[in-house]
């Protein structure tokens, strides 16, 4: 799931393409570059621009079709999350989908965080 995250300092500045690796704990996302450009893997912290209105409509396609191969591990669904969370979860504002993720996360439909080493 390739995403196109904005310029700003934690990429140098530059727009970047990348998809998202891995999520910890603290907030922090690592992200792979798809784009060639150096460095192929950064840090995002929990103040940074992260393109949650571009990851969770692809996320929810990948929930959809059942093909988690391109879903970080971190999301991808320990049991069958239920319909209604996927028929609504895209017609409530981003912050109320960001704090759906989260209650799935904390009643054991995502693996728990690792804390970032």
């Amino acid at each position: 799931m390739v995403l196109v995250i904005q310029a700003q300092p934690a990429t140098s500045n530059e727009e970047r393409q990348a998809v998202l690796f891995s999520c910890f704990r603290d907030g922090s996302l690592l992200l792979e570059a798809k784009d060639g450009k150096k460095p192929a893997r950064f840090y995002l912290k929990p103040n940074d621009l992260f393109p949650w209105d571009q990851f969770l409509p692809k996320l929810l396609v990948n929930w959809q079709l059942s093909d988690f191969k391109d879903i970080p591990r971190e999301f991808c669904p320990q049991k069958r999350i239920p319909d209604f969370v996927l028929e609504g979860i895209l017609k409530e504002p981003l912050e109320t989908q960001l704090k759906i993720l989260a209650t799935l996360r904390a009643q054991g439909y995502f693996p728990p965080l690792k804390a970032r080493g």
